[in-house]
């Protein structure tokens, strides 16, 4: 074999190494990585400002008064985290309830729907929420079931990037809402209500 052939077949390696390698440089920093652009080039992420941070309460309520549940709205990076927790145990049949974020914040007994029609137990917070320019199902209230257990307590916590702080809070507010328990005659019933606003 020549000089110049064992050159050229001890360079291939070399080429091939270098043209996989990484365009990133290795930081000197232990258990630290490069910081890695996920944005496509020439597109601005600073020009989008960020949903507000910060946290919303809910304290619900039967018809005739009695506290079942707390909840509350952290958001941070774009989600809502929504934690909902029980207060009294027996009030709410055992098994899963429907849970929805209502369109207007009023949770009122006895009340007539805002398009108007016979009165209900807190048909004054609406129908669900859609945050502005969703127009698809899901609604934008449209939240993970709460399943109840056998003794009446519940506790769950879901996130949902289908709304934010800022949108809960336009306007005439809104409410969150559980229904009855599912498979049962009362399944569409408005068992308990709470209007949502800051802690």
């Amino acid at each position: 074999m020549t000089k110049l052939a064992a050159a050229v077949l001890l360079s291939l390696p070399v080429v091939a190494v270098t043209a996989c390698s990484s365009p990133q440089h290795a930081t000197s920093q232990t258990g630290t990585t490069p910081p890695v652009q996920s944005a496509s080039p020439g597109t601005s992420t600073a020009s989008s400002p960020a949903p507000a941070a910060g946290t919303l309460t809910a304290n619900l309520k039967t018809a005739d008064g009695k506290e079942v549940a707390t909840a509350t709205f952290d958001f941070s990076n774009g989600y809502a985290t929504v934690t909902v927790k029980t207060v009294a145990a027996g009030i709410l049949a055992p098994g899963f309830h429907d849970m929805h974020v209502h369109a207007v914040g009023k949770c009122e007994p006895n009340s007539v729907a805002p398009t108007g029609g016979p009165p209900g137990n807190f048909l004054s917070a609406g129908g669900h929420f859609q945050a502005p320019g969703h127009t698809g199902m899901p609604e934008s209230g449209d939240l993970t079931m709460l399943e109840v257990r056998q003794d009446g307590s519940a506790y769950l916590v879901t996130t949902t990037d289908a709304f934010t702080k800022d949108q809960l809070l336009a306007g005439d507010k809104t409410a969150l809402m559980i229904h009855g328990a599912q498979n049962t005659d009362g399944a569409m019933d408005r068992i308990a209500c709470g209007v949502i606003g800051a802690s």
